[in-house]
């Protein structure tokens, strides 16, 4: 059984190479792994994934048999790999940023720039609030399954892609722009009612200023900005969680619609 084992990774070890190279880079950038987990465990990971997709693309192409290469070559057929593995993550990653876009929105909105912390995903100051939503999507998509989605995607590729026969597509370009603009889209969506909630609140405080010139508006101001900012978003936090599921699973049909346009 072990003699069996080993002539069947090394008949295969190159096409197994070539899939978990695409395999790791998607984790790297992936929501929930690529940041926080340690290396080893991704590297653990990606071993078992690893051994767990590579007999399902196997069986795409069973007569498949990669050519001679030298060092080069090579090293031109794991980069293309890496880069599918990135495009993936890449395109779901814009989703969670996106709606974390909500919380910095809210917070420069509010004016509450001092509550900044240092974000362990990107190592750059964000605010809290979009610490939290980035927190609450991911823990959505955990819930939903879109870890399972992820890779499920990634097996599509496979099939359209074969492991050693990457081409880059204008498609994808398109993909990620569209993505892009969509996700800051549904950012401003989330952050809609404290922005609403911020106009009024200035509005009010205007009057009041017009009103009683001797009341020291500044300092009012802020706290009242404060308090409706933190009210406002206790209560349409949810909504992120809507906004994402949609977008969520608009990206992963856009990511299925390509793969069939690159197979044909």
């Amino acid at each position: 059984m072990v003699d069996e084992i080993t002539a069947y990774i090394t008949q295969h070890l190159l096409l197994m190479v070539l899939v978990m190279t695409r395999l790791s880079t998607l984790l790297m950038v992936m929501p929930a792994v690529g940041m926080g987990v340690p290396k080893r465990i991704r590297a653990m990971l990606a071993v078992l994934l690893t051994f767990l997709i590579a007999p399902s693309v196997i069986a795409i192409d069973p007569n498949y048999r990669p050519p001679a290469l030298n060092n080069i070559d090579l090293s031109i057929l794991l980069a293309r790999e890496a880069v599918i593995g990135l495009f993936i993550g890449t395109v779901i990653q814009f989703v969670i940023t996106g709606v974390q876009t909500a919380g910095e929105i809210m917070t420069g909105t509010g004016g509450m720039q001092l509550g900044d912390s240092i974000d362990p995903t990107t190592s750059s100051a964000m605010p809290t609030l979009a610490r939290l939503i980035g927190m609450l999507v991911v823990a959505i998509m955990i819930g939903i399954g879109g870890h399972r989605m992820i890779l499920s995607s990634l097996i599509e590729s496979f099939q359209s892609m074969p492991p050693g026969r990457v081409v880059l597509h204008d498609s994808m370009m398109t993909l990620i722009t569209t993505q892009l603009g969509l996700s800051l889209g549904s950012g401003i969506r989330v952050s809609a009612p404290v922005v609403v909630a911020m106009l009024l609140c200035n509005l009010v405080t205007g009057l009041i200023s017009r009103t009683l010139p001797q009341i020291n508006v500044l300092a009012i101001g802020l706290s009242i900005n404060s308090i409706a900012i933190l009210a406002v978003a206790a209560l349409s936090i949810g909504s992120a969680s809507y906004v994402f599921q949609a977008e969520f699973g608009g990206a992963i049909t856009r990511l299925g619609d390509l793969w069939v346009e690159v197979a044909r």
